[in-house]
């Protein structure tokens, strides 16, 4: 895939609603602390020979070498055109910028019907930890309905524009059960893209929620990642926001860590 047609292929999925596909943006957020969400990243694409870094997809930093996002992210991508900005809130200055030798997406991820939607990458040297540049804990146990978590990310902040903050956001969003999330709306995707027990949902009010740019990122309660944004319809409309369930993957992510050691 062509980095023009990557793109051209992030926006048409955002805006297209008729078009009955699942998006994957903050909307209603606002700009976070520098340095509240230390393991937050933002996946970029280097464009050829060229220092341009386009920003795409988020993730979480897991452990000095790993950062955890979603498979739907890096589909097709190589390896040595990502790169992960790390330590800054800001997507046009400051941080450090990795590069990635290896992309290890799971191996049952299917984008239609979205399921098993998580991928690991690795940066080539360590990262730095400092006070801005921290790895977030993978939980075991499950959330409940209710609990309160947060959102963020560099997506898109308008439900009908294209606007892409500059400044990272974050929201807070409310668990739902799956049974809650297979609203009416829901039903009629059904069949192409159902909710499942490997997912958690998230609901707030129409004008918050997530949006393209969003995704790959974590969804953090108690300090600690629960899920990656991995897709909704129609972004921040009053509809469940979908999330790739990490407890779920625990023991994926351990083994796939340890047979990929750098």
């Amino acid at each position: 895939m062509s980095l023009t047609n990557y793109f051209l292929f992030g926006f048409v999925l955002c805006g297209a609603l008729e078009n009955d596909d699942p998006e994957g943006r903050v909307v209603g957020g606002t700009d976070a602390p520098e340095g509240a969400m230390p393991h937050q990243v933002s996946l970029e694409l280097k464009a050829g020979r060229s220092d341009l870094n386009f920003p795409f997809c988020g993730g979480a930093i897991i452990s000095d070498r790993w950062i955890l996002t979603a498979a739907h992210c890096i589909q097709d991508l190589s390896a040595r055109y990502l790169r992960v900005l790390a330590g800054t809130n800001s997507k046009s200055s400051g941080g450090t910028r990795y590069k990635v030798d290896k992309i290890v997406k799971h191996e049952k991820y299917t984008p239609r019907p979205n399921v098993n939607d998580i991928a690991l990458l690795r940066t080539t040297e360590k990262i730095k930890f400092t006070d801005k540049v921290k790895a977030i804990e993978i939980a075991t146990e499950d959330p409940k309905p209710g609990d309160l978590c947060k959102l963020s990310g560099w997506g898109f902040t308008d439900q009908n524009e294209r606007n892409s903050p500059d400044k990272l956001q974050w929201l807070d969003v409310k668990i739902i059960s799956e049974k809650d999330c297979k609203t009416d709306y829901l039903k009629r995707y059904e069949q192409s893209y159902p909710v499942t027990e490997n997912h958690i949902c998230t609901l707030n009010k129409d004008g918050e929620g997530t949006c393209h740019g969003d995704s790959g990122g974590s969804l953090v309660c108690n300090n600690k990642s629960y899920g990656i944004v991995s897709w909704n319809i129609p972004s921040a409309r009053g509809q469940p926001d979908i999330y790739t369930r990490t407890t779920k993957y625990f023991k994926w992510i351990e083994d796939k860590m340890e047979a990929n050691k750098p």
